[in-house]
């Protein structure tokens, strides 16, 4: 059992200030530290009056739970008088004060991408109290989602800083890409970011709904409205941006193309959606010439060692035509005559070929076949020659879907989401996001294990890195700016009882007086002026 001791000094009230001092220091030290606590063990702390240390009648003990908290009151019939002991302290002012664990839990649940249904569930499995699942929900809409836009506001101005520093005034490289909520056709909701290919820092997001003007309940418009508006809110901010890169969307490209404050941006192909449609189109050809089968891995592999042997644009013409030099490459020739089809390559570019051990022979398909035809063909269609002079070499989409998949974390595909709280997603989305960026930057996220990736079918081997932890200062900065909030509404709930307006009534009357005065005193100085000169 415990009870409560009381030292002489303290009896005698002759405690030194030293000794207050400490104890003050050692409780806000421990302050805002919590432990689980079992009510059957709770209830040892309270057998004695913590003013006289008479045992207590435990029928008298008050116990009353608000969400986590737990407020007991005992009363001692010894010396008259009642104790009320809370669990937790409250943050807030006046009426708009809240329990501390009250008021962190559901803003922490959504800020870490924890859905509240599993939250109450995991609470409920554990015999747990916790806030309801309607005050936690409300405590996000009107709290935590104004400290997320707070926070956000001033991690993306410090982001863009940083891009634009390590740019040295060449102007940004960037990559742009969306992310729907759900297939295409059938999505509410959707994200498009904006990410510097030198930093790999999300410097621009927006989210969009269906139900927006402009967009009119057809979903296909949300990634070309989406990115317009993120290259717009970049230019308006006085960001230059030298070049983007993108996939094939045609309407993305349109709408770049004819803004006149996106006019001048160079734009650039991805190159990892341009071979992914020349790939379909081989596994069309395969299926109808099955002698293409071993061709494939060798056409993509002289398709990749191409595009990235000649990266600069001045190159690219070249680099063309050595990809398309395959069809010669294929019959067993590796010299040829310039004519109408090749103009600047006459030969291949490898080195010797390795012989072939007995009995193997080379693959190589005869002149005039139908499986040469079609690769020639597919090789020399204009689309193909257009998309490969528009792609990006150096810079790609890649780490606009590295984020993506991050994303999925807040905002996953498999729960419908209503657009406020979607972009709130978006928003923590991009801050997890630089945040791991920016600790890479700093050399601060050491790789602790990787891990090969081998697939069947895959033509090059992926690498999977584990690094340690981010450090995630964003969410306590808006733990912070959340306790600020509620502050502010209390204060705002307490001038709209007393009758004080809400809007800038006084502030509109001054300035109107203000410039009357001015006008009225003008008005007298041209009637003194005018007397002046008559008298």
């Amino acid at each position: 059992s415990s009870s409560y001791h009381y030292s002489q000094e303290i009896l005698d009230g002759e405690e030194g200030e030293e000794e207050i001092v400490d104890q003050e220091d050692e409780s806000s030290a421990e302050r805002g530290r919590y432990a689980i606590v079992e009510d059957s063990c709770l209830s040892r702390l309270f057998k004695r009056c913590q003013e006289c240390g008479e045992l207590l009648d435990h029928s008298l003990t008050e116990r009353r739970r608000c969400g986590s908290a737990l407020v007991v009151i005992t009363e001692c019939l010894a010396c008259n008088k009642k104790v009320q002991w809370d669990s937790q302290e409250k943050v807030g002012i006046g009426r708009g004060q809240a329990y501390s664990l009250n008021h962190r839990i559901p803003i922490s649940a959504f800020i870490t991408g924890t859905p509240l249904p599993r939250l109450c569930d995991f609470a409920r499995t554990l015999d747990l109290d916790f806030p309801s699942d309607r005050s936690m929900r409300k405590t996000i809409r009107e709290i935590g989602s104004v400290a997320i836009e707070r926070v956000y506001a001033g991690w993306e101005e410090t982001v863009r800083e940083v891009a634009v520093n390590a740019s040295e005034g060449d102007g940004l490289q960037v990559s742009i890409d969306g992310q729907y909520d759900s297939p295409g056709f059938t999505s509410s909701n959707c994200k498009v970011t904006t990410i510097d290919c030198h930093t790999k820092l999300a410097i621009s997001g927006v989210a969009l709904s269906k139900k927006e003007d402009g967009i009119d309940g057809m979903s296909i418009r949300m990634e070309s409205e989406g990115a317009l508006r993120a290259l717009v809110d970049l230019v308006n901010h006085n960001i230059p941006i030298k070049k983007l890169v993108s996939d094939q969307n045609a309407m993305v490209m349109k709408k770049l193309r004819e803004h006149p404050k996106t006019a001048h941006i160079e734009r650039k192909l991805d190159w990892w959606h341009v071979q992914k449609h020349m790939r379909k189109e081989w596994w069309k050809m395969v299926k109808a010439n099955p002698e293409l089968a071993p061709v494939y891995q060798m056409f993509f592999n002289h398709l990749y060692f191409v595009h990235h042997k000649y990266p600069r644009r001045e190159d690219r013409p070249r680099a063309l035509e050595l990809v398309q030099s395959f069809i010669i490459h294929i019959q067993g020739k590796h010299s040829w005559k310039k004519n109408d089809e090749f103009k600047v390559v006459t030969r291949c570019e490898h080195g010797k070929l390795k012989a072939k051990k007995r009995g193997e022979s080379r693959v190589t398909l005869e002149a005039g076949s139908e499986a040469l035809e079609s690769i020639h063909e597919m090789l020399f269609a204009p689309r193909f020659s257009k998309a490969f002079l528009s792609t990006a070499s150096l810079i790609d989409t890649s780490i606009n879907e590295c984020f993506h998949s991050l994303s999925l974390m807040y905002a996953p595909k498999r729960f419908a989401c209503s657009p406020f709280y979607y972009k709130l997603k978006m928003l923590i989305s991009i801050m997890h996001y630089n945040c791991l960026m920016l600790d890479d930057l700093l050399g601060e996220r050491d790789e602790i294990g990787n891990t090969v990736l081998s697939r069947r079918g895959r033509l090059v081997l992926a690498i999977k890195r584990k690094k340690a932890l981010g450090t995630h200062t964003w969410r306590d900065e808006i733990m912070k700016e959340s306790v600020k909030v509620r502050e502010e509404l209390s204060d705002a709930r307490v001038a709209k009882l007393i009758g004080i307006p809400s809007d800038d009534i006084f502030d509109d009357l001054t300035k109107w007086w203000e410039e009357k005065e001015t006008w009225f005193g003008m008005e007298e100085e041209a009637e003194e002026e005018e007397e002046e000169a008559m008298g």
